[in-house]
């Protein structure tokens, strides 16, 4: 058996919205989503409960050849726990925390295991991209609460 390689990081985002709204957003998971973040990739969603969402991704950057799958365990109404194999391994835990009226803190550990450590981002790495995916994220979700608003 090969050793494994992990990272383990943190980061937090901000929302401008409920957290009733925001846990509802941010667990809402559709084959789109991910237009949001600029990728053509797209989530085949395989089953979504209540309680969980299993989706694949499908695109043409996954080196794998394989659409790595996606499991995420649902936690009413304020967290979520996310696990994936396919292309790597990812584990992550979602927060959410109401800081405000219509203010809510999002906190988010995550874990990546790799096979060898060739290719590993640094933690830098992995941080940038999560808080940028999160500020496109946020935007969206704002401005869906804001014409949720309006309507």
């Amino acid at each position: 058996m090969r050793p494994a390689y992990a990272k383990t990081y943190k980061v937090s985002k901000t929302f401008n919205a409920p957290l009733r709204f925001v846990f509802a957003w941010c667990t809402d998971f559709r084959g789109d989503d991910l237009k949001m973040l600029g990728s053509k990739n797209t989530r085949n969603i395989h089953e979504k409960t209540e309680r969980r969402v299993i989706w694949t991704v499908e695109g043409k950057t996954q080196a794998t050849g394989t659409d790595p799958v996606r499991v995420v365990w649902l936690h009413p109404p304020d967290s979520w726990h996310l696990e994936t194999c396919g292309d790597g391994s990812e584990v992550g835990d979602y927060k959410l925390t109401a800081i405000g009226k219509n203010k809510t803190r999002l906190d988010m550990a995550f874990t990546e295991t790799y096979g060898s450590k060739k290719g590993i981002p640094s933690k830098a790495e992995l941080k940038a991209e999560a808080v940028d995916h999160w500020k496109k994220y946020g935007k969206a979700l704002e401005r869906d609460f804001k014409n949720s608003r309006q309507g």
